[in-house]
This record gives C-alpha cells, sequence and structure tokens, in this order.
C-alpha cells in the first residue's frame, strides 16, 4: 500500500481515493466567524461530480476488503485514530471554536471532544466483540444468518455539533466504520477545517492499521443536484444525514425513490408538559432548569424544548412570569452563523404572524449572530387550530402554551408530530393524568423523559436517538447508542443449508473472533455450537 501524502497548508484539497489532491472545482467557499461577522481565511471547494464519481469507485474497491478485515483491525484503527485525535485535540477544538463560535470550555473541550473519543472507543469495542451481528444459528435445520456491512457509507453532518456529530469524528462515521463500511464524508460548511483536520489523522491511522486508503474519503462541498444523485447512487450503502427538515426531507425523497437506505434525524420539537402539582411544588427550579435547557449552547441542540404544555391556574401563571422574567435577564447569545439566525428570525416571525406573542427576552436588539433568549406564548385553542403554531424554531426560543384544563392539555398534545425526546413533569396529585399523557408522548417519541429536561443526551448502549416522522426515520433506528447503531449500515445475510466451508467466520461451527454472544438453537451464548451450552 502506497503511503498518503499529507494535505498543502495552502490548496484546501480534497480526500479521494487514497490521496490528497486539488478538487475539480465548480467554486469556493470560506466559513465565517460567527463572533466577529468575518470570513476565515481559507477558501474551500465545491466539487463537480467527478470528484464524487472518483470516490463512489474507490469505496466500492474498499467496501470488498473492509467487509472481509477482522474486527479486531476496524478496531485497532478506530482506538489509533482516537489517540491521535486526542493528541490534536487543542488544535480540532481552536478550529470548532473559531468556526461556530461555541465555547472552548466547557462546551467544546470538557464535553464534545470527551464524547468524540468515548464514541470512537466504544465503537472499536463493538467491532472487536462482534456483537452487532446478533448472530443466529438453527443447528438442526443448518440456517444461519447474521448482520454485514452495508458497503460505502456517506455521512452528512450537522453545524451543530462539529466534533461529536462531524463527518470524520462523529457517531454516523464511528457506527459506520465499526460496521466494516468504507466512509465517504462531506464537510459541513460551517466547520470544515475541523473536518480537514481530522481526515489527515485518519489517513495517518489507516496507514498504521493496514487498511485500504480508500476507507475513509473526504469533500468539502457539492451542489444540491449532485448531493441528491449522491444518496442515490447505486454504490451507496447507505447515508446517514442530520440537519435541517427541509434538507433532509429532499435527500430522503432521493434516496428512497432509487431504493437505497438514508437515516435522517432532522428537527424536534422535544416537548416538554408540566402537570399542575410538579408546578405547585417546584416552580422556581422547574423554570431555573427550563431557561437553561432553551439556552444552553443559544438553544442550537437538536433536543431543545421547542414547546412547553401547562395548566393556565394561578400557579401556572406564576410560573410564565418567573420563566419571563429569567429569559429577560439573558444576555444576546452567540448562534453559529448568518444562516442558522435568518432561519431563527424566519420563524419566528411565522410563529408570531400564527398568534404567538412574545413574553420574555432582552429589550435591546442582537447584534451580528447573537440573538436574544426568546419566549413566546399561546393558549392551547389557538395551537390547537393553528398548524402554523407547530413549526420549529432553532435556536435559543421556545412556546409556551398554556391550557385552561387538563382536558384541554391532553387535546393540544394530540396534535404533536414526530419528535425525538418528550418530557414529563409531575408530582404527587397528578396521577390522574400521568398514565394517559405518557401514553401519548411514548407514541411519538424516540425517548421519554421524566422531570428532567430532554437536554443531554448520554452516549450509552441503552440511548436512543431517533424518533417517528418527521424528527427522523426510519423510526426504528437510533443515531447514538453503541453496537445497535450499527445496524443502519449493515444488511442481513441468511445461510441456508450452506456446508461449513461458505460459512463466514460469525456463523461457524467454532466460537468467532472475540467471542460474540449468538443465538443458537433459542439460547444466546458465547459456546461453539453443539456444545449444548
Amino acid at each position: 500500500m502506497s503511503p498518503l501524502s499529507e494535505p498543502s497548508p495552502t490548496s484546501q484539497p480534497v480526500l479521494v481515493a487514497g490521496r490528497w489532491r486539488p478538487a475539480d472545482v465548480v467554486e469556493t467557499y470560506q466559513s465565517v466567524n460567527p463572533a466577529t461577522g468575518e470570513s476565515l481565511p481559507d477558501a474551500w471547494p465545491v466539487s463537480r461530480w467527478s470528484d464524487v464519481e472518483e470516490a463512489l469507485d474507490a469505496a466500492t474497491a474498499a467496501a470488498g476488503v473492509l467487509a472481509a478485515t477482522p474486527g479486531e483491525q476496524i478496531a485497532g484503527f478506530l482506538e489509533r485514530y482516537a489517540r491521535r485525535l486526542e493528541g490534536r485535540g487543542d488544535d480540532l477544538v481552536a478550529a470548532a471554536h473559531a468556526a461556530t463560535g461555541l465555547a472552548t470550555t466547557p462546551r467544546l473541550a470538557d464535553i464534545e471532544l470527551p464524547r468524540t473519543l468515548d464514541q470512537l472507543r466504544q465503537a472499536a469495542a463493538a467491532a472487536r466483540s462482534g456483537d452487532w451481528r446478533l448472530a443466529v444459528i438453527d443447528s438442526s435445520r443448518n440456517i444461519r444468518s447474521a448482520a454485514f456491512p452495508l458497503g460505502p457509507v456517506v455521512v452528512l453532518p450537522p453545524s451543530n455539533f462539529p466534533l461529536a456529530f462531524g463527518c470524520l469524528t462523529g457517531g454516523d462515521f464511528a457506527a459506520a466504520f465499526a460496521a466494516g463500511c468504507p466512509v465517504i464524508a462531506k464537510a459541513h460548511p460551517g466547520h470544515p477545517a475541523v473536518s480537514q483536520l481530522a481526515a489527515g489523522e485518519a489517513v495517518a491511522a489507516l496507514g498504521e492499521s493496514g487498511l485500504p486508503a480508500a476507507s475513509i474519503q473526504l469533500i468539502h462541498g457539492l451542489g444540491i443536484e449532485d448531493g441528491e444523485r449522491l444518496v442515490a447512487d447505486a454504490r451507496v450503502g447507505a447515508t446517514a444525514f442530520t440537519g435541517g427538515e427541509r434538507a433532509g426531507r429532499r435527500l430522503f425523497a432521493a434516496a428512497s425513490a432509487a431504493g437505497r437506505p438514508i437515516w435522517v434525524e432532522m428537527g424536534s420539537l422535544n416537548p416538554v408538559v408540566l402537570l399542575p402539582a410538579a408546578i405547585a411544588s417546584r416552580a422556581a427550579s422547574i423554570a431555573d432548569e427550563l431557561t437553561t435547557s432553551v439556552t444552553g449552547s443559544a438553544g442550537q441542540l437538536c433536543t431543545k424544548p421547542g414547546l412547553v404544555f401547562l395548566v393556565d391556574d394561578e400557579a401556572g401563571r406564576g410560573f410564565v412570569e418567573a420563566v419571563a422574567e429569567r429569559f429577560r435577564s439573558v444576555a444576546p447569545q452567540l448562534l453559529l452563523g448568518p444562516p442558522v439566525r435568518e432561519r431563527l428570525d424566519a420563524s419566528l416571525a411565522t410563529l408570531e404572524r400564527a398568534g404567538a406573542r412574545r413574553i420574555g427576552g432582552a429589550e435591546a436588539a442582537a447584534e451580528g449572530c447573537r440573538h436574544a433568549a426568546t419566549l413566546l406564548e399561546t393558549t392551547a385553542s389557538e395551537f390547537i387550530g393553528r398548524g402554523e403554531l407547530l413549526g420549529e424554531a432553532f435556536g435559543n426560543a421556545t412556546l409556551l402554551v398554556r391550557c385552561d384544563s387538563l382536558d384541554e392539555l391532553a387535546q393540544a398534545i394530540e396534535r404533536l408530530p414526530g419528535t425525538l425526546a418528550a418530557s414529563l413533569y409531575s408530582d404527587a396529585g397528578d396521577e390522574q393524568a400521568v398514565g394517559s399523557i405518557a401514553a401519548r408522548l411514548a407514541a411519538i417519541s424516540g425517548r421519554l423523559i421524566e422531570n428532567r429536561m430532554p437536554t443531554g443526551l448520554a452516549v450509552s448502549p441503552a440511548m436512543h436517538h431517533g424518533g417517528p416522522w418527521p424528527a427522523a426515520g426510519p423510526p426504528f433506528f437510533s443515531a447514538v447508542g453503541l453496537p445497535f447503531s450499527m445496524l443502519r449500515f449493515a444488511r442481513r445475510i441468511c445461510y441456508d443449508g450452506c456446508s461449513p466451508l461458505r460459512l463466514p467466520d460469525c456463523l461457524a461451527d467454532a466460537v468467532p473472533p472475540g467471542s460474540p454472544w449468538r443465538m443458537i438453537d433459542g439460547t444466546w451464548t458465547r459456546q461453539p455450537v453443539g456444545s449444548g451450552a
């Protein structure tokens, strides 16, 4: 295998077919420092289809090699890569901060970078164990099946997590690669330098691990039509997209029309339901939690609460005023960039045209990419009758829905579409309402949370980060939670009556490398076939 060259610091190349080279450029772009409004110095390429064509061919060739690569070798790469990223942690954090305005500490250095490294190491452990394959063996009939990699995976990342959801550092990348799939990554234009730094470390780790050079490729920009063409290409095993609903729907339609798998995680309203006894017993603490949840990271989280439901009794009215006062005390906050501010202003204007009223937020106008924390309110009758009030406002804003009764509150939440998460606050005295409301929230959400806000997402095997359409799709699968998240990039193959020579290691009579759990004749075991264990 020939060594991969390092990228030139001035040409801003793409990484295609195992080498850094100049892109076949349609145009270039520059990312913006949101704190200053100034363009960052580097120019990044938007590629023509020829770059994609070469990347697809190279990934297809690498896919066959990776599919046959032992899990131990893939795990070794992921661990080497994590160590290299850890060694470049200061550079990665600095690049992410300059392009997004996200705080260096604690957000990037103390939260997001450790989460990124943890994901990669969890993915390595999953690849090494082989449990993710969910191998099932019926020895009496000689029928055996397991999960196997789909082939090249396209990763399209969001703007708000340059590291933990980055195209070459995030959970989608980690899950796809751990499953044995080569990755074609498209950098987000909001933080391309982060992807370029990560790609350099990936190149070195691939060489150290003896894996195909085209196992990881990086393109910086594509036109809209080429993006749709890419996710629909027959050479693509699957696509992982995290971002806004408008782009997600378009890509989902293009991929689905061609029969290509695509996993989308789009916007979400993440409703919070506050039952009367909970407000009566701890209004001040809930007001603090809500304000922190909406304004943390300037509300630029896919789990931010976008809707809050409460009963408009005396305690409820006092709670609303307490939250409004807290919002007024929050200084204007820095958003990720001009497009995010423009979309937030447009979303708030839509909500106000539909009848929502501003009741909390800074009086003075915010400058540049800063935006005042914004609290709006509406009544349940207005909410039920006006579909425009169901729109997401991505950023530091939320909408309170004041309900005349618990019955009206229940009617209002019946209007909710699919969502990533939903929170239910209750206390003694709320028992009659809890069961039915919890059941409704569980029906529309991927994660039901009790007495806690929806922000904050643990990287745990038990975590689910997905949900019913339009928050995500398909709804059964999760973008977080290894090894389960790896199954998005795999397909099941059944070996029916095949001789031992035809069987992959994970379905052989002997215990496979890593000693994975396998279901043999109805029992999960790590023993060989025929052991009786």
